[in-house]
């Protein structure tokens, strides 16, 4: 009982001391923080290499990126080389595209044929990647009948953390004239800087060819010796799929 009733005074009697004691308050102000952003309508962004997201470089293919916040940076050309004629079914393998580190440009690197895609709308409400492509046809518009163009091995990376990476990846696409899907990003993933390879490996050298990508030819195929057969991929990107 003695405990318990010390504990009671001992308690007033702070409470006492305290509300005998004034509290006196400085004078108060606020201020603001404020930012506004602009669109990212006009800007670029400088080719990296799909292996090494890190890197930045200058491809040897003709970069001619398309306009707008959501755009393609890049896109590599295939090229076949010149192959000797059979008479059978034969399926060819690109050469890998060349680049050169933005750091040190007496370097050449080989890397797997890709595709390069900014997002800077801010938005993170996503976006689709589709490619398309015509016949092969010769200089004196001749087609090569029944060739088969395949991408595989289908690779997307970026700097960016990977839990914002793209969700619904095609790993093969035949290219035809009806445009097919190789890439989606949904809503909070794919922004910032991202890279759509076919293939996740440098090349050796000038001599490597790249096994992800291949054209098939049927062995009754009319191939006319001396011409050089086209065909032209369109890719297109759009928002919010």
């Amino acid at each position: 009982m003695k405990a318990g009733k010390f504990f009671t005074l001992a308690m007033l009697a702070m409470m006492f001391f305290f509300a005998g004691t004034q509290t006196v308050l400085a004078a108060g102000d606020s201020s603001d923080s404020s930012v506004q952003f602009v669109g990212d309508d006009d800007g670029t962004t400088q080719p990296v290499n799909p292996v090494d997201p890190t890197e930045e470089v200058n491809p040897t293919d003709p970069v001619t990126p398309t306009s707008g916040a959501l755009r393609i940076d890049f896109a590599s050309n295939i090229s076949f080389g010149t192959q000797k004629i059979y008479g059978k079914d034969t399926t060819y393998h690109p050469l890998y595209t060349q680049v050169k580190p933005v750091s040190d440009g007496t370097i050449t690197k080989y890397v797997p044929q890709y595709v390069q895609i900014t997002d800077n709308t801010g938005l993170n409400q996503g976006w689709e990647l589709m490619v398309s492509g015509t016949e092969f046809k010769s200089t004196s518009d001749k087609v090569l009948t029944g060739a088969e163009l395949i991408l595989s091995g289908t690779t997307v990376n970026s700097k960016m953390d990977q839990k914002f990476k793209p969700s619904l990846i095609n790993s093969r696409v035949a290219i035809g004239s009806t445009p097919e899907s190789v890439v989606t990003a949904s809503a909070n993933e794919g922004m910032s800087v991202w890279t759509v390879a076919f293939g996740d490996a440098e090349g050796l050298n000038s001599s490597s060819f790249n096994s992800n990508i291949s054209l098939h030819v049927p062995a009754e195929t009319v191939k006319v010796a001396g011409e050089t057969y086209t065909s032209t991929l369109t890719w297109t990107l759009s928002s919010a799929p």
